[in-house]
Formats: structure tokens, C-alpha cells, sequence
């Protein structure tokens, strides 16, 4: 059986890769970062296809890559970027390459996997969304909107293909010790003292540990996950219960 993660050279995406390798699935990581991707598969004993998921043939090679070393049966949708501007202030280029990234993306890396998930008799997807897919933050506007978008096109896809036995969810992590909320924080005068306000925020008082994440990942990879299709799972430490 095969794994493909997007997004897979680095944060919550390597880990990700990382971890599924050690179920016993041949993993095919997937960035635009050609040189990162081929350092995670060698690390994994996997396989590195460098990759845009904005692309369809990208999309469609990445699948290819995938089936040519067994069945696939997960799929993790992990690429994404983030922009910090103000609805008024976010230029038309940032607007789209979010969009693109984030939402056309896994649009076009399930519609290149699902036929094949199909063909090997059902699978998993999880695509990583985010807090701000369930709640708004000021700055965010391209963000919240594409992870927003996200969460109903992965129910969208649960719904059309529940009777194939493809399954589709959406794990939406907060602010976590990896990823995109780490390069973020780096660009602050005190990065360590923002992590600590913004962990202090948290219900749970801490920030995401990238464990729990893959921990929720390889759960919903999992038959221990068999019944559980077109759901959000925050991981939040509480953060979305308290503000929604």
C-alpha cells in the first residue's frame, strides 16, 4: 500500500511523511522543493516526486508515482502557504496564490488520487486545514477563505464518494511547535515571546505539539477510523470551542 503527502519537504508535512512510513506504507512526499523532498524520502525509504499542486500534470504525476509502488490508500494534503495583510491591503497576486495553493491545490491532487483510490477498493484522505477554516482572525483574509473553502470541498468529496469506500477529512490544527505558524512567528521583533502570548491563549495553555498531529493523521488513515467520513477535527487545545 502507498501514502502520498503533499507538502512533504518540511513542518507538519515531513513529520506526517515520516510517520506513516513507519506503518508500513511506501510514502511518496511531494513539494515544489525539490532538493527537501528528495532529503525526507531518503530519510523515510520513500519516494520524492518534486511537485506543484497547482498543476494538474504535477497533480496527475504525483498519483502515478504513487500507484507505481503499490495500491494508494492515503492521501494527505499538507501544501499550503500563508499570507499576513488586511482585507484592503492584500494584493491580487497574494490573494491568488493562497487560493491556488491552498484550495485549488487539493482540488486538483484529489481529483487526480481519487479514481485510483477507487480502483484499489477505498482509502483515506486528510487534508490539513486550520483553526481559521472554522474561525476568522484580522490578517488572514486569503487564508481563512481558502481553509474555509477547503473544509466543505473535502465534504463535498466524502459525500460523492462515501460508497466507494474513499473516505475524506479535514484535520484543522491551531498554532503548532511546526509548519506555517512557526515561519510566521519568526518575522516578529520577539518571536518566542509572541509564541508565549499566543500559547497562553490557548484553553490548553500550550501550542500544538507536531505529535499530535500525526497522531490524529495516522488515526484517520487508520480501519480504527472506518466510520468517520466528511468530519473537522480541531486541534486546538479548545481555542475554537471557546470562540465559535
Amino acid at each position: 500500500m502507498t501514502a502520498l503527502v503533499t507538502g512533504g519537504a518540511s513542518g507538519l508535512g515531513r513529520a506526517i511523511a515520516g510517520a506513516l512510513s513507519q506503518t508500513g506504507e511506501h510514502v511518496v512526499v511531494a513539494d515544489v522543493d525539490g532538493d527537501g523532498v528528495a532529503q525526507v524520502a531518503d530519510e523515510i525509504g520513500g519516494t520524492a516526486v518534486t511537485a506543484d499542486v497547482t498543476r494538474a500534470g504535477d497533480a496527475e504525476a504525483m498519483v502515478a508515482a504513487a500507484t507505481a509502488n503499490g495500491p494508494l490508500k492515503t492521501l494527505v494534503l499538507s501544501a499550503a502557504v500563508e499570507t499576513r495583510t488586511s482585507v484592503v491591503d492584500c494584493t491580487d497576486d497574494e490573494w491568488q496564490r493562497v487560493l491556488d495553493v491552498n484550495l485549488k491545490g487539493p482540488f486538483l491532487c484529489m481529483r487526480a488520487a481519487i479514481p485510483a483510490m477507487v480502483d484499489a477498493g477505498g482509502g483515506s484522505v486528510i487534508a490539513l486545514g486550520s483553526t481559521l477554516g472554522l474561525i476568522a482572525a484580522p490578517g488572514y483574509p486569503a487564508y481563512c477563505a481558502s481553509k474555509g473553502a477547503l473544509v466543505n470541498l473535502c465534504k463535498q468529496v466524502a459525500i460523492e464518494h462515501a460508497g466507494d469506500g474513499v473516505r475524506v477529512n479535514v484535520v484543522a490544527p491551531s498554532a503548532h511547535e511546526a509548519g506555517l505558524f512557526m515561519k510566521m512567528t519568526e518575522q516578529a521583533p520577539d518571536p518566542e515571546g509572541l509564541r508565549r502570548r499566543i500559547a497562553a491563549a490557548v484553553p490548553m495553555k500550550r501550542l500544538g505539539r507536531v505529535d499530535d498531529v500525526c497522531q490524529t493523521v495516522l488515526f484517520l488513515a487508520s480501519d480504527a477510523s472506518s466510520y468517520i467520513s466528511g468530519a473537522v477535527i480541531p486541534l486546538d487545545g479548545g481555542l475554537a470551542a471557546r470562540r465559535m
